[in-house]
């Protein structure tokens, strides 16, 4: 587990779970996913582990506030008055369930405390867009019984970019506040009411490149397999010679965005009340949702951007028990929507009139409510035998619709009830063996349909469900306080998703060989490490691992002459990882921290259409694709998952080395990720980056600190985000584009922190 408290989180200037993930080795995090701009559809990633084309009901891995789970909504969290973030890597059913699959993020919001005491910061940057933060919290005990805390936040993020109307591009707005109240009517009953809301919008959209390769100027010569659909093995092999495509490409490599010769594009923002959907009557389209949909998500944004709301509240209690036990009950429900209107072009192809052709509108809304129930009673830590066991379930009603030309609304219902528990034993002094498990019986119902109803590829009412075990095995040593090392086993299990095949194959050609779901997922994992503070001065982690996973969900996405057509496809893969963490303080008055990840992740049976397929490695292949086969990316990497990555956080702390009576310091904070593919095809390179933030700080007073900061100080516009590669229509021969959210540019400000 990797931990942040409050003042570590403030002395980063980290505010978000993206930033939170650049510090932490073995874990990613993206606020919008593939092909979906705003911060409606984040990907949480645990070791190489991602279900890329997420969705609440079917995540590998999960993010839950005061240990409830969240379907949705992390990427616009309150994170500003927290007790302490914790990043579990590996497998974790039997203590968080539901999703835990890869790993969880738990958020443990800030408690009253024993004495009143409050916060307040302001901090301003007036980089490019001006953007601020203001923020304020306080509490204490209101009785000797009752405690509470209230805080809140408003925050604007400047866009550094421009939409060609002249629009900010990528501005984002967020209101939150939230409170937590303690009550202890005895010293062996306690209670704890906690909930927030938040209120956000922005402008986030997709911008695009067009490939910089000329027709017959990208000398690659590309092999490759086909696999049957039916028996998923290889048939035959097929080779490419990609100067003979009749379109401009890539040529293998993802050019960065201020590459100077590949121009971005922007879409026409101000247009979006003229624009005429492709199918369809224009915006007021866009704008009516279907009855299915009203009153789960926001109002229509009304430009390129979204609208973003969530809310929670949670209960929880702990009694002890005779025997030193505890009995502890948590309830939570929560909500979150989000209304995204974006142009799916991301502003190619623009043939004729510049003001409103190649705009191609969509309107993306999510919606998701949940109910968290667990109970369960833990024995005492004392013992040489220690147990907890308990009783969970959890419901989730999810809502998402999607129009480009009609509405097509997907509703799923998840039903899910556990029984778990843990047993720890030490065997001698320095040896314990730990069992946990949880068995669940979990359902999926899914509703797929037009608005209408007469969409023929509706699907009512269909259900899939497992009744699963889920077990871990734990054997640790633990020779001295200073020493630990530890090695576990564990099976996972978690739904497939709404396949959308019998469309797909329509539309394409191509019959997947699934049904209306993609098959269980099933992970077992294998992690062995040693965590040791062999100096005063210095402390390390080093954890190794294996996963193997089975029937992993992707996005199969092809073009086609009426749009994007896209199904969910299974692909097995395994993993060989490496997680390096270390804490360091040479001298007084310097800190290090190192952060490094390995991954080598290998699909060992995965075969899809795709992009890159049909619009490069098919066009020339010798010999072509045969119906009833798929291009094989066995042995490949999966996409957006980079071999290595890198972070460290160096602090002077001014004050100890010149003797000034108040703290002073400067920090130098670097993050490094190698090279990734955006496809599974491993065609679409894009190149490693380093990017660098700094901050120095003084406290005035007892009370009061100055810092001055600035991100990403040498302006680095390295793709290191979400994106792909498709056919920009419009253009000559259906040239290729690149597209993707864009990279923040420099940004300095000043901030000003206020205890009391």
């Amino acid at each position: 587990m990797t931990a942040f408290s409050q003042n570590d989180l403030d002395s980063l200037g980290i505010n978000s779970l993206d930033a939170i993930s650049d510090m932490t080795p073995g874990f990613q995090f993206w606020n919008s996913g593939a092909g979906t701009p705003g911060r409606a559809n984040a990907i949480v990633s645990f070791r190489g582990l991602s279900v890329f084309q997420p969705n609440p009901t079917s995540q590998s891995g999960s993010v839950f506030w005061n240990g409830g789970y969240m379907a949705a909504g992390s990427a616009f969290l309150p994170i500003y008055d927290v007790e302490r973030v914790e990043i579990i890597k590996g497998p974790q059913t039997a203590l968080y369930g539901t999703n835990t699959f890869a790993g969880a993020v738990n958020f443990v919001p800030a408690s009253p405390g024993d004495e009143f005491s409050g916060k307040a910061s302001v901090s301003y940057s007036p980089s490019h867009q001006d953007g601020y933060n203001i923020t304020a919290a306080a509490g204490g005990p209101v009785t000797d019984k009752f405690g509470l805390r209230v805080a809140g936040m408003h925050e604007r993020v400047g866009g550094d970019w421009y939409y060609d109307n002249g629009e900010a591009l990528g501005e984002e707005n967020t209101t939150s506040i939230s409170a937590t109240a303690e009550f202890e009517p005895s010293e062996s009953f306690r209670l704890k009411l906690n909930g927030f809301y938040v209120d956000g919008d922005d402008t986030s959209g997709h911008v695009s490149q067009l490939g910089p390769v000329l027709p017959g100027d990208c000398n690659i010569i590309y092999t490759g397999d086909f696999k049957s659909i039916e028996t998923r093995e290889i048939t035959r092999s097929y080779t490419t010679d990609l100067s003979t495509l009749p379109r401009r490409t890539f040529c293998g490599e993802i050019p960065d965005f201020d590459d100077p010769n590949v121009p971005l594009n922007f879409s026409a923002a101000a247009t979006i009340t003229d624009a005429v959907l492709s199918g369809g009557d224009g915006v007021a389209l866009l704008s009516n949702l279907p009855p299915e949909l009203k009153g789960h998500v926001p109002n229509w944004p009304g430009k390129l951007g979204g609208n973003y709301d969530l809310w929670r509240v949670d209960l929880g209690a702990e009694y002890d028990v005779a025997n030193d036990h505890t009995f502890s009950f948590q309830i939570a429900r929560g909500e979150s929507g989000a209304f995204n209107l974006s142009d799916s072009n991301h502003g190619l192809p623009r043939p004729g009139n510049p003001e409103t052709a190649g705009i191609r509108l969509g309107s993306i809304v999510r919606g998701t409510v949940d109910t968290n129930v667990e109970a369960r009673i833990t024995s005492g830590d004392e013992e040489r035998l220690r147990y907890m066991i308990g009783v969970n379930y959890y419901k989730l009603r999810n809502y998402q619709g999607f129009n480009s030309g009609t509405w097509f609304v997907l509703r799923e219902t998840r039903e899910n009830y556990g029984v778990f528990g843990s047993l720890d034993y030490d065997i001698t002094e320095e040896f314990t063996l730990s069992l946990e498990g949880r068995y669940a019986e979990d359902d999926l119902t899914v509703d797929f349909s037009g608005t209408t109803g007469q969409n023929p590829y509706s699907i009512e009412d269909r259900t899939q469900s497992f009744g699963k075990f889920m077990p871990r095995v734990i054997l640790s040593y633990q020779p001295t306080d200073d020493l630990n090392i530890y090695t576990n086993w564990s099976q996972s299990y978690i739904q497939g998703q709404n396949s959308e095949a019998a469309r797909y194959r329509d539309l394409t050609g191509i019959d997947l060989g699934i049904g209306v779901f993609t098959p269980t997922q099933k992970l077992d994992a294998y992690e062995i490490g040693v965590k040791q503070t062999p100096l005063d001065w210095l402390n390390y982690s080093l954890a190794g691992y294996y996963y193997d996973w089975k029937n992993q969900t992707f996005g199969d996405v092809v073009f086609t002459a009426i749009g994007f057509v896209s199904a969910q496809v299974p692909g097995d893969s395994r993993v060989y990882g490496l997680d390096f963490e270390t804490n360091m303080s040479p001298t007084e008055w310097f800190d290090l921290t190192l952060g490094l990840t390995y991954l080598d992740v290998k699909f060992t049976d995965y075969a899809a259409a795709g992009s890159p397929p049909t619009a490069v490695f098919a066009v020339g292949a010798n010999p072509g694709r045969q119906p009833g086969e798929l291009f094989s990316a066995d042995g490949n990497t999966p996409r957006y998952t980079p071999e290595w990555r890198g972070n460290f956080t160096g602090t002077l702390n001014v004050d100890r080395l010149t003797g000034m009576e108040r703290p002073a310091w400067i920090s130098l904070t670097g993050t490094w990720q190698d090279d990734f593919f955006v496809d599974n095809h491993n065609y679409g390179r894009v190149k490693g980056f380093w990017k660098f933030n700094m901050r120095a700080g003084v406290a005035v007073s007892d009370q009061l600190t100055v810092e001055l900061y600035g991100n990403n100080i040498t302006n680095d516009l390295s793709r290191g985000n979400f994106g792909g590669t498709t056919t920009a229509i419009g253009t000559p021969n259906g040239d290729r584009k690149t597209f993707g959210p864009i990279s923040t540019k420099r940004e300095v400000g000043v901030k000003l922190s206020a205890t009391f």
